[in-house]
């Protein structure tokens, strides 16, 4: 009896063996867009909603982002046409540029809602709100070309069924100013 369940485990153990060959699949080609094109009634103004290729692509520097995929010149604007307004907006808020014919970055506005907080306004809110959780928050920023000359962070925070607003407006760094990250 011994050999005959000896035999159908190595029988089994074969078999399992057997079943895990390996598939070779061919070469798969994957691509992405970067943004679909939603087009107003104005013909000054253009959106753009944005597709990330991964988390938070667009909110780590919408500026760049903005320079890097989009170019004014696709457009072929009307020669009276002196700047455009161009909305790039995701599920977490929007970045509002004004480009020249030229393709040149005139000014910028953005907003977002829920963003991780760079690590010293975070660590600057904790120090002056210790036991306090934050619930949510919101970047505003402006400014003129590719700076950042404005910014502010809105932050609710709560403890218990206690909840508060905190304004915080980061410091100038040796960089600039301090960005969404």
């Amino acid at each position: 009896m011994k050999t005959l369940i000896i035999i159908l485990i190595l029988v089994l153990g074969m078999s399992t063996i057997q079943a895990q060959k390996v598939t070779k699949l061919d070469e798969a080609t994957v691509t992405y867009k970067t943004s679909k094109v939603v087009t107003s009634s104005n013909l000054q103004n253009v959106k753009f909603e944005v597709k990330e290729s991964y988390e938070n692509h667009f909110m780590k520097n919408p500026i760049s982002f903005a320079q890097e995929n989009f170019d004014v010149k696709s457009l072929n604007l009307d020669d009276d046409i002196e700047s455009i307004l161009v909305s790039f907006i995701s599920g977490k808020g929007y970045l509002n540029a004004t480009f020249n014919k030229e393709g040149e970055l005139i000014e910028t506005t953005q907003r977002f809602r829920d963003i991780v907080l760079p690590l010293k306004v975070r660590r600057d809110i904790y120090k002056d709100n210790t036991g306090w959780i934050m619930a949510s928050n919101l970047y505003k920023a402006s400014g003129k070309g590719s700076n950042i000359d404005q910014e502010l962070y809105k932050i609710k925070l709560t403890q218990g069924k206690q909840s508060k607003y905190v304004k915080y407006v980061p410091q100038k760094t040796t960089e600039g100013r301090v960005a969404s990250y």
